[in-house]
């Protein structure tokens, strides 16, 4: 998606105020306020947008860098028709306003786009939301995502494995997929078959076989990947471990020779393995098969536009030092550096047209990455904790998120404010 001559939030809100007031119904004016939505919410690179019915009109807020930002408010004289505009865009029943419907848009001005539909009956009406699903995105590089050279190595030395379970682990919204894309492009080549199970299938990749999970149809995860070890593949991607059935079916397949890469929620990279535990996998099947976890969250990037360097505020001074995660991770990096640390500048953004008035643009993963070893394996075997695992992992070079958070905000990527609002206390 290329979009270029980007409007101020106030040049946006005026286009959209002349519509309403002119002809506030009319069926030409609905359709370029529908067209204008989508328009703007691609500019500014919003993964989301939302338009929630209230009292009193709509609000129309848009998810960028993860955060929802409000727009404008729409009035109750358009809020019905843009609605209807955009079931009929989605090919959704106009009439059926009682019971969630899902659909998708392919906006003609922008190819490698589609939007993701889903609406909701609420108190004042229905809320429609999409979710922008960016095609141009879908070769993105490890490098591009924020692996750093020494991750980069760890990744695509498990990959060269002609077996086992790569596993990408963290919250929903963590950019677990787009990392796992990312990984299925480093692997492609001639001569391999690589076959995906997902829920939903969000880029479109060439040379890979996607299949849509569809509960509907009985097509499931594990329904589909049964189906799919007779497709003869010699990599699989499972969107998500959900359920027990699909956890032991996932690591079975790895056992039987198969590279499987899948996704879980879990808090850090020690616990997935517990987690394979809790969802019932054997505790020697998961010892033999999981050879890597990624963990990971996503901070925001600071705005290269209006970027000044700063030393940190008394109240972020404050949270770091109530962190002793943090803490310990600057002391790692440098002996006192956690006693110092006020001395030192950072660059933030201060804010500009471009970014909104955030201070930030674009996101960027953190990491921590933790390949098995026979230490790791024997604690799995004499059921030890995620404590004792991550333990071991840290004697043997292991380096979490934090850190790698503190090194991204050391280089003038992102902020401590980032890494204090995504990495979780201990």
């Amino acid at each position: 998606m290329v979009v270029q001559n980007v409007k101020k939030i106030e040049d946006f809100q005026k286009e959209i105020s002349d519509l309403i007031s002119n002809a506030p119904a009319t069926n030409d004016n609905i359709i370029k306020l529908a067209n204008k939505i989508i328009r703007y919410a691609l500019e500014k690179k919003a993964s989301d947008i939302h338009i929630e019915p209230r009292k009193e009109g709509a609000n129309l807020r848009f998810r960028i860098d993860g955060n929802l930002q409000t727009m404008l408010n729409i009035p109750n004289s358009v809020f019905k028709p843009v609605i209807a505009r955009f079931k009929i865009l989605a090919n959704l029943k106009l009439d059926e306003y009682r019971y969630p419907q899902d659909g998708r848009i392919e906006p003609e001005e922008f190819p490698d786009t589609s939007l993701r539909v889903s609406t909701m009956p609420t108190l004042f009406g229905e809320k429609i939301v999409f979710r922008v699903l960016d095609d141009s995105n879908k070769n993105l590089s490890l490098s591009a995502l924020g692996f750093s050279e020494e991750q980069k190595k760890i990744i695509l030395n498990n990959i060269e494995k002609p077996f086992g379970v790569i596993v990408a682990s963290g919250p929903t919204g963590s950019g677990k997929t787009t990392t796992l894309y990312a990984i299925l492009q480093a692997i492609k080549k001639e001569g391999l078959n690589i076959s995906t199970l997902e829920d939903p299938v969000e880029y479109v990749l060439s040379g890979v076989n996607q299949t849509q999970i569809n509960p509907q149809s009985k097509l499931t995860f594990p329904s589909g990947l049964r189906a799919l070890l007779r497709q003869d593949p010699d990599i699989i991607m499972v969107g998500e471990i959900r359920d027990s059935e699909t956890s032991v079916m996932a690591t079975n397949a790895a056992m039987t020779g198969h590279l499987v890469l899948t996704t879980i929620h879990t808090n850090d990279a020690p616990s997935s393995f517990i987690r394979f535990l809790e969802m019932k996998v054997e505790d020697f099947v998961v010892a033999n098969t999981i050879n890597l976890v990624v963990a990971q969250r996503l901070v925001r990037k600071i705005c290269p536009l209006c970027a000044k360097k700063r030393k940190l505020e008394p109240t972020v001074l404050k949270k770091i030092r109530e962190r002793k995660d943090i803490m310990a991770a600057l002391e790692k990096k440098k002996k006192g550096l956690s006693k110092n640390i006020e001395n030192h500048e950072f660059s933030i953004g201060a804010g500009c047209d471009q970014c909104l008035e955030t201070g930030y643009s674009g996101r960027i993963g953190i990491f921590e990455l933790l390949e098995s070893s026979k230490e790791i394996n024997n604690l799995i075997l004499n059921n030890k904790s995620t404590e004792e695992i991550r333990i071991s992992a840290e004697k043997n070079g292991f380096k979490d998120m934090v850190s790698d958070g503190i090194e991204k905000a050391f280089s003038g990527i992102t902020t401590f404010d980032e890494v204090l609002r995504t990495t979780k206390n201990s």
